[in-house]
């Protein structure tokens, strides 16, 4: 992988821009939706739920983000915490 040196943001966003049309652009979208399949679980429930009203709905939503973040801030402090070590 080839490194780029740019003079500025405005010239590394120009070059990240790909044209429409361009043969690359569908391969390029699905290595970034793997990619964040990878590193981001789908928390969304599946299929179609019915609420009584838009509150309730948003809700349900807010409920699920909460519960997702407490999720990832669990599993990063697995991840992050040092192996136990014997006391000497």
């Amino acid at each position: 992988m080839t490194v780029t040196k740019f003079g500025s943001f405005e010239d590394a966003r120009r070059a990240l821009w790909v044209p429409a049309g361009d043969l690359s652009l569908a391969s390029r979208v699905r290595n970034l939706w793997s990619f964040s399949s990878r590193i981001a679980e789908v928390s969304a429930p599946a299929g179609v739920q019915k609420f009584r009203s838009i509150e309730e709905a948003n809700d349900e939503r807010e409920e699920r983000v909460k519960r997702r973040v407490d999720e990832l801030r669990r599993s990063h402090r697995r991840r992050d915490r040092p192996p136990n070590r014997p006391a000497d």
